[in-house]
């Protein structure tokens, strides 16, 4: 069998990899945002009677809402990184 050569792992910037922990949080909070004013909205739609926009603006909310579930879960392997990395130094 071939021996395989790995690659070195390359150093990652403390502050570049907490920088990116901010813009993430940010980024999730926009999303939640955007995700309560849905949800807001499907309430005000669903007292007019219209359960149709309220549905319309409910699975709007819920994407809004996965879409910041994702940036979290990128959140916490971003943060398990760098803590990895402070720990080396």
């Amino acid at each position: 069998m071939a021996n395989i050569i790995k690659s070195p792992k390359k150093e990652k910037d403390p502050k570049a990899e907490s920088q990116k922990i901010i813009d993430n949080h940010e980024k999730a909070a926009l999303h939640h945002e955007k995700a309560a004013k849905l949800h807001h909205e499907a309430a005000k739609f669903q007292k007019e009677g219209n359960s149709t926009m309220a549905c319309g603006c409910n699975c709007k909310a819920k994407n809004e809402s996965d879409l910041a579930k994702k940036i979290q879960k990128k959140n916490k392997k971003n943060n398990l990184r760098l803590h990895r990395t402070l720990a080396r130094i």
